[in-house]
This record gives C-alpha cells, structure tokens and sequence, in this order.
C-alpha cells in the first residue's frame, strides 16, 4: 500500500463516499479536502484536509495501479471548488482521459451556473461571479477544440430541463460550431460562449408557470414578460464588463434572420454571424430538451422543425451544427 495509510476512519457507507482519479489531483501544499483508498470494504485515511499532496504521492499510487481514491460525501464542495480553481491544468493534462477532463467541466460549470440561475438575484450577479465564468471559459476553449471532447461534452450537457441545463448545452453547441469558421479566434469563442451561458439570465425573474407554459396559450401580458427576458438578462448584466459579442449573443439570441424574432425584430446582416449561430445552437438544444409542457424531440426532428423555418435561421450555421453533432456520433439521421 502507499506510504502509511493511516487509521481506519469509524464505519462509513458507499453513500458517504464519491471516487475520482488521482490524475485529477494536483500536487498541492495544503489540502481542500480529505482522501480515503478503499481496501475491502473500509475506507482508509490516506491525506487529511490542510496536508500537502505532492508528485510523489500521486506516483506511488500510480506504481501500485490505484486508480481511484475517494472523497467524503460532505467534502463535495470543496472538491468542486478545487475543480474550478485548477480546471485549466486539468483540461489541458493529455495524461487524463477525455472522459474525466469532461466530467471534470462539466462538474465546475454546472457549479457555477446553477447556483447563478437558482439564487433568482433581482438586482444582477456580481463582478467575481462573472469573472469566474470568463475565466472557466478561458480555460474551456482549447479543450473544446481537442478532437472527440464533444462526444464526451454532448452526453454529460444533454440531461435536464432546468436553465442551467440548457445554458450549458446552448454554450457547448455554440462553441463548436464556431469553432468551424476560420475566423473565430479563441477571443471571440469565449465572449461568445459568455454569452450562450448567460443568454437566458432573464428567464430567472420569471415565475415557472411561465417558464413552464406553452408559448402559445399565455395572456397578451405573460408572452410581452416572456419576450422580454433578453432585455431583463442585460440589465441583471448591468454592474459586470460585458464585451459588446457577450451582450449581442444576450439581447439578440430570439431574433431571426427573416427579422420575425424578438425583442427589437432585427433580420439579415444586422445580426452577427456569431448571434445566428448561437440562434441555431438555442433552438436545436431547446427542442432536444424536454419542457413543461412538451417532450423532447429527437436531434433528426429537432432539425427538420429548424429546416421547415428556413427564413428564420442561417442555414449556414445550421449545416455547421449538423457537422458538428455528426463528428460527435449523434445519431441525426431518421
């Protein structure tokens, strides 16, 4: 066993317990969080929370083919703040396979954005927030660009009907269609993926029985509340630095091409490439997500209903995604 094991914690359950790779460990002086090796049945004491971890000890337990090690149930925080603070080096660590490095941002994403959309703030999220976003964004783009990440991405984003679920899904699909124009530059994907995760920040002021309603039957006041969600994120925005493509991908995220979207009915090169993409990614994750009020569709009906509304979105875009949901092995076909 690794050197000195120490003493065998009281009697815990598999409950009490979550495991993760050593390889997602960096060496640290001073520990966030406790780590148990499973032996039989028990869990035994391997590094106490303040203790350093260094090389050597991720080594060790590499030679002695360990390939998880395990962290308290109450502890998950920590561990998940860890993830944030060094999701950088674990993207980028080739050494960790891509499976891992995408649960690990998805894990930090979720994070960070659940807690946004759930707080319901009415007066904005602060400045550290959003630069914590900026930055896990930053750290996200070359990751985004490494080849079979998004099969990995697609699967672990596709669950879930809450925003956060879809704000996640909406920026991973924006990020990799963009990523097929030759003339977006690393800059321009995080201000844009900045804007697919805070595009539907408006929809937080609103109460779930909008949320959760069919567009179609809301009184004449519920839809112009709903409608105006773009407005209301930019203005929950209004205390933080947007770049002027994180504010367009916001505001204009619900108009379209043929100029019959909403809020302000803007149409043909009056939307940016980037925006009609990220319109494209929205509606494709939206209808692929189940709602209140319907089921999800299928990714081959989801972009047949696109398709159908040819006038409203770039069919450039959409041959983009289509591209990009093929290269991850989504099944698109009938």
């Amino acid at each position: 066993m690794p050197d000195n094991p120490q003493t065998s914690t009281p009697p815990l359950g598999e409950n009490d317990f979550f495991a993760i790779s050593p390889k997602l460990i960096r060496p640290w002086g001073k520990g966030r969080f406790t780590l148990f090796l499973k032996q039989g049945g028990s869990y035994v004491l391997y590094t106490r929370k303040g203790e350093a971890f260094t090389a050597s000890h991720r080594e060790k337990l590499d030679g002695l083919g360990i390939n998880q090690v395990y962290v308290q149930s109450g502890e998950r925080a920590g561990y998940t703040r860890y993830l944030i603070d060094n999701l950088k080096d674990i993207l980028d660590d080739e050494g960790i396979s891509l499976e891992q490095r995408s649960q690990a941002w998805h894990q930090a994403s979720v994070a960070l954005t659940r807690k946004l959309f759930e707080e319901r703030l009415p007066k904005g999220f602060s400045k550290r927030r959003f630069k914590e976003i900026v930055e896990l964004l930053r750290s996200s783009v070359d990751f985004f660009a490494v080849k079979g990440a998004l099969k990995h991405l697609a699967s672990l984003v596709a669950p879930g009907y809450k925003l956060y679920n879809h704000s996640l899904g909406v920026t991973v699909l924006t990020a990799f269609v963009l990523g097929t124009y030759e003339h977006a530059d690393k800059a321009l994907i995080t201000k844009c993926c900045a804007g697919a995760m805070l595009h539907d920040l408006g929809k937080s002021l609103l109460d779930d029985t909008v949320l959760d309603a069919d567009p179609s039957q809301l009184t004449n006041g519920l839809l112009a509340a709903f409608r105006a969600h773009p407005s209301a994120g930019v203005g929950l925005c209004s205390s933080v630095p947007l770049e002027q493509e994180t504010l367009n991908c916001i505001l204009f995220h619900h108009e379209h091409c043929d100029g019959s979207g909403f809020p302000s009915g803007l149409g043909g090169e009056a939307l940016p490439y980037y925006v009609r993409v990220l319109a494209v990614c929205n509606e494709y994750d939206g209808l692929t997500r189940a709602s209140g009020w319907r089921s999800a569709l299928s990714p081959y009906e989801a972009l047949y209903r696109i398709k159908s509304h040819k006038e409203a979105f770039d069919l450039d875009a959409l041959k983009r995604l289509i591209l990009v949901l093929s290269n991850a092995e989504i099944k698109i076909s009938n």
